[in-house]
Order: structure tokens, then sequence, then C-alpha cells
């Protein structure tokens, strides 16, 4: 290894192993483990966390502790959402390169004025319901990213107690460096991460060698400078891996000849039908004043879809009851019968997708159902509360 330069040469320390540099408040986390005691805490941390933050080692802790972090993103993402409602709903207006007019406490203040002057009869009832809905999802929104960040500085505040251990995060673009911590000196607060969770507690140098060229040398002072032919990296990205698995595929592809190419669509095509024979399925139906209805589904994600979708006009109708103005009586009771003809259509989806599986309609329902309503919970979930399944009896098999 000889002419290979190393940051501890220099003298110069690393970067410990934190979520990022960003300064959090004091949490109430007590993680000191005591060999076999067992106490109320445990259980109580457990509930919390989902998992046993005192005794998890290095690798599930982080997973964990990534899951949770992803989750603050989308959480935050959701709540940008609520809040460009919200502008939308009290009339401000955005322009192009400047944003809204008014900042997002300015029209939640606004929203919650105008919520109860409605209230107060000082303004219109419909005024009041074009903005208590988008006031209401804002503040579920809200709610959700504090007890978020709840759940990340208390994980924070665990790892530190712990002790903490390496870490592994690369940087998610075609030249990311790997770094122990997402705040290293050298990135901005703007950088995405990829959280390498594999290597979370190995020592230095097997994160070294691992990312190759790819080692911050700020952040891993042993971390030997190069480049990707004298030091490759083991290190990739989710989107990399995913391109290098699109480029293999391609690359088997060619070397198909054009009746094994045809064999292979056909398998897919079958592979990914609703139905087992392939055919797709076909629903339609005159829903008399809601007028002539149809649909297609041709694969099993289209059948996901379409029952997603009728639980969702369901959910939508069950939270709005009794709070359709007069005008809007017509077309609620078209959604209403458009919401039926989807529930009449899902018995005949979980019983092809059973026959397709060897299973039985009722697993499939309620494989669906509990895929339909996780979706609820992770991306609406002040929605997820109104979500109620069918009953299991039109499901048994006859």
């Amino acid at each position: 290894m000889g002419g290979i330069t190393r940051k501890r040469d220099t003298g110069e320390a690393g970067n410990a192993g934190e979520f990022g540099s960003v300064a959090r408040q004091e949490v109430d986390v007590e993680v000191s483990p005591r060999l076999g005691e067992h106490s109320s805490d445990d259980v109580a941390l457990v509930e919390r966390f989902g998992f046993d933050v005192r005794s998890a080692d290095p690798v599930e802790f982080d997973e964990h502790a990534a899951e949770v972090d992803q989750a603050l993103a989308t959480t935050r993402s959701r709540l940008r959402s609520r809040f460009d409602e919200l502008h939308r709903a009290v009339g401000d207006r955005r322009s192009p390169g400047e944003g809204w007019a008014r900042t997002d406490e300015q029209v939640l203040t606004a929203a919650r004025d105008w919520v109860i002057l409605a209230d107060g009869g000082a303004a219109s009832e419909a005024t009041g319901l074009q903005i208590r809905g988008p006031l209401r999802d804002v503040e579920a929104a809200q709610a959700e990213v504090d007890r978020t960040r709840e759940k990340v500085d208390g994980l924070e505040e665990a790892f530190r107690i712990r002790g903490g251990w390496n870490r592994a995060f690369l940087v998610a673009n075609g030249n990311g460096h790997v770094h122990s911590s997402m705040g290293c000196s050298t990135c901005r607060p703007t950088t995405q991460y990829a959280w390498l969770t594999d290597y979370s507690g190995a020592d230095e140098d097997a994160i070294v060698t691992a990312a190759g060229h790819r080692a911050c040398t700020t952040c891993y002072p042993s971390a030997p400078v190069g480049d990707a032919t004298s030091l490759p990296t083991k290190m990739y990205t989710p989107d990399e891996l995913a391109a290098q698995r699109d480029r293999e595929r391609r690359e088997a592809w060619a070397t198909l000849t054009p009746a094994e190419k045809r064999a292979r669509k056909r398998a897919e095509k079958l592979a990914a039908a609703a139905s087992k024979d392939g055919k797709p399925l076909r629903f339609e139906e005159d829903l008399g004043d809601a007028g002539k209805v149809r649909e297609v589904i041709s694969t099993e994600r289209d059948a996901e879809t379409a029952w997603a979708r009728g639980m969702g006009d369901a959910i939508n109708l069950r939270r709005t009851t009794g709070k359709t103005l007069p005008e809007f009586a017509e077309y609620r009771r078209d959604q209403e019968a458009r919401a039926d003809w989807r529930a009449r259509m899902r018995p005949v989806i979980a019983r092809t997708l059973a026959e397709k599986h060897g299973t039985t309609a009722l697993e499939e329902k309620h494989r669906l159902d509990e895929m339909t309503r996780t979706s609820y919970e992770e991306k609406h979930p002040e929605l997820a509360e109104y979500f109620e399944a069918d009953a299991d009896e039109d499901y048994l098999n006859k």
C-alpha cells in the first residue's frame, strides 16, 4: 500500500456517526442496559419505537432509524402538499419563482379565523366548508410530522447514550461520497443520502475498504486517496443498483433468440395478468342517472388499483356524510351509485385472483384490504380512520 495518502496521517479527526448536524431538543430516553433485567420501561420503549433500543444491534437499530428518517421526509412532503391546498382554499396566489404571497403561518391563522367567523355566522357556511377540510388536513399532517420528529429525536438520543457506532451514508448522486453522518462539513443541508445500514457497527477499515474511492476522507481519516480504477467501490445507491439490474436484464435479453423472446413476453404477460388464463376482467353497467360505467382490469396491478380506488370512493363519502349542500345532493347520489358499483366489483376481483394464486377469495380480500389500509395510513393518515372493509360474507366460497 506504498504511496497511499491517509487522512489519519495528517492528524485530522473524523466525523462521528450522528444522524446529522441539526441541534435537537432534549429527549427523555433512558437506554442504559441492565443485563437480565426487564421493567415496564422496556415495554414502553418497545411500544414507542417498535423495537428494543437498548439491546438492538447496530444494523437492526439503524434499519428502524432509517425507516423513521424516511417517514419524516414523507410526512414533511405531505405537510407541504396540505399547506399548498390550504393556500389555495383561502385564495392565496402563487407567483413563478417567488412562491406563495403569504407564509404558511399567515395562511393558517387566516383559515382558523375564517372558520371561527363561519361558526359565528359572520361568514358564509360555504366559506367554512371550503376551508375546514384543508385546515383539518394541515393540522393532522402537522401532528404527524411532530410525532415522527419526536421518534427521530428519541432514536438519535438513544444512539448517543449508547455510545454510537460507525455508520455509512452514501450521497445519492452519480459521484456521491460515503460519509459517517448526514452532517459532514463537505455536504450541504439539502444533500440527499442513501443510508447503508448493512455497514452499521462495522469497523472503519471494513467501511473504507467497501467504499473504495467513494470514502469521504473527512469522515473516515483512514480512507486512502484513489479513483474508481485503483479503489473500486462496493457501495451503491438504490438507483444505481436498479440501473445495474436493468442493464443486466437488457444484456441478457440481447442474447435470446426471437422465439425465446416471444416465449418470455408471453410468460411475463401471463404472470402479470389478473386472471389465471390471462384474460382481462371487464365490468360494465348502466347506473341510470349516474350514467354508464366501464372498467377493464388486465393486470394484478390494475386489480389492486381498482380495489384502492373503490375504497377511496367509500372513504370520501363516509367522511363527508351530512356535509353535502343541497345543491350537490344529486352529485352525491351519483357518487354513491358508483361506489356501490365498485363494491360489487370487489368479490369478482377477489375470486379471480384466488383462482390464479390457489388461495381463497377471503384470503385475497384480506390481503387487498390490508394493502389498501396500509397505503392510507402511510400516505393519507387523516383518511385512514374512515377505512371500513367489506363484510366477509360476500367473499366466502360457495
